[in-house]
């Protein structure tokens, strides 16, 4: 029960991020390039690795789900309120960037919760109902949530929002587990973060930010965000021997987690998986509903009915299907059947795009054979993530792999809207496919794919 409740917990406030917040956009008429670049609301899953090993220090997993909890309900009853008053896309989206950040943080307890409460073969069994149950909360919000929206306003779809994460909040505060205790508590770690410098950090940060805001055009930045994450991503990738040695003789928790994580054998190869493993995914993603209800003919209400219906159908079997053949028969077995069925899918909406196939009955289809392909990259990647998580850090290791992963996202939502617009929709969909290459290349010469021997020198015991 706990591990269907939380995990659907943690997809919930992600999809009213992503999902909802998208759908609000088109219905008030945004540009495909402004629907891009609300991938950048996905700012703060990038960034949690950051402050994940606090968790690991203060408090317990349990109580930081609960607080988050109560935090992002009290956050969606301010949504429905500034969509009751009519607020500007720009209020809208500073709200959601919060929201982030705090649901970011949740996700960080629960994945650590879930680590920490099962032993190594309950993490592999129980992996199709956890990717499962977080998927059907993002169906929740992109169909009969946003269905809703759609018939009622989004002030309705909003306030119900704020309704179900209460009710998540009240289930948990009763009936989750308790087995962790705590040395430090929560509070203490608040009392330390109320420094002076850190403030004076916010301040400067916001100060600048302010002064910039009207010399740096929007086109600019979209096209040298690109670079700059690749040089990024380059660099930090060849300086991490030096990075290793710099922080070996450093004691801060966050120091002492990203050390163990970087110890482990072919590190950049992991890095490099991880990052770009759902590339061509994340194009996709983000310009599906927009095809879909401006160009294939389906309304907003038919649309996010396909994905609550159909698609939960199919990416509920998938997911589960696939996550029991790995637990039985291993992660080496079904990696390229399912990355394949994951990846080859996006063709099908090159397919509808250039040859106008707008039939209802086709496009339901291929909705749910997209899904199902999803979910079954989704098993794959959970196991693998989890297998590249030391116990002892179990929150800060997961924290740093998952928003590695949410970089590809980011970086390919915030561009997707102008690469559409550039290239039209069929030609961008067959793009979405050949951006999936860089990270089946990385299987090749993927670790872990027979398990982890945590009995060897130096290992951890997670399989």
């Amino acid at each position: 029960m706990w591990v269907a409740s939380t995990n659907f917990a943690e997809g919930f406030p992600y999809a009213v991020v992503h999902n909802l917040s998208e759908a609000i956009f088109i219905s008030m008429g945004a540009s495909l390039q402004a629907l891009g670049l609300t991938s950048l609301f996905h700012l703060p899953w990038n960034l949690k690795f950051l402050w994940g090993p606090w968790l690991d220090r203060f408090g317990t997993t349990r109580r930081w789900l609960l607080l988050t909890e109560i935090v992002l309900s009290a956050v969606l009853v301010l949504v429905a309120l500034f969509v009751q008053s009519g607020a500007s896309l720009a209020l809208l989206s500073a709200l959601f960037v919060g929201m982030g950040f705090v649901a970011a943080t949740h996700d960080i307890a629960i994945d650590a919760y879930y680590l920490a409460a099962l032993n190594d073969d309950g993490q592999s069994d129980y992996v199709g109902y956890r990717a499962t149950a977080y998927r059907v909360a993002v169906l929740v919000v992109s169909g009969p949530l946003i269905a809703l929206g759609a018939k009622a306003g989004w002030f309705a779809a909003s306030a119900a929002a704020a309704g179900l994460m209460g009710l998540l909040l009240v289930f948990h505060g009763r009936y989750l587990p308790r087995f962790e205790r705590s040395e430090r508590s929560i509070r203490a770690l608040f009392v330390s973060l109320l420094r002076l410098r850190i403030l004076l950090i916010g301040v400067a940060i916001a100060a600048i930010a302010y002064l910039l805001r009207d010399r740096v055009g929007l086109d600019d930045v979209v096209k040298w965000s690109a670079v700059v994450l690749a040089s990024a991503i380059a660099i930090a990738l060849g300086s991490l021997p030096y990075l290793k040695r710099r922080l070996a003789d450093a004691e801060s928790p966050f120091a002492v987690s990203l050390l163990d994580f970087l110890s482990q054998p072919k590190v950049g190869i992991i890095l490099g998986f991880t990052l770009t493993f759902r590339l061509g995914e994340s194009f996709l993603g983000k310009m599906k509903m927009a095809f879909m209800t401006r160009e294939a003919g389906m309304g907003i209400d038919d649309y996010s009915w396909a994905n609550g219906t159909i698609g939960v159908v199919a990416l509920f079997t998938a997911t589960i299907f696939g996550g029991k053949l790995i637990a039985r028969q291993g992660l080496r077995r079904w990696i390229w059947p399912f990355v394949l069925a994951q990846n080859t899918l996006n063709l099908l909406y090159a397919g509808v795009a250039g040859f106008e196939l707008h039939q209802s009955w086709l496009l339901y289809g291929i909705i749910a054979f997209e899904r199902a392909g999803e979910g079954l990259g989704i098993a794959v990647l959970m196991v693998f993530l989890m297998r590249t998580c030391s116990p002892a850090h179990k929150a800060a290791h997961f924290a740093l792999v998952s928003a590695l992963m949410s970089v590809g996202f980011t970086l390919a939502g915030t561009v997707s809207g102008f690469l559409a617009t550039e290239l039209g929709y069929a030609n961008y969909f067959a793009f979405t496919f050949l951006a999936t290459l860089p990270g089946m290349a990385f299987i090749f010469v993927l670790p872990y794919l027979d398990g982890r021997d945590f009995g060897a020198k130096g290992a951890d015991p997670l399989s």
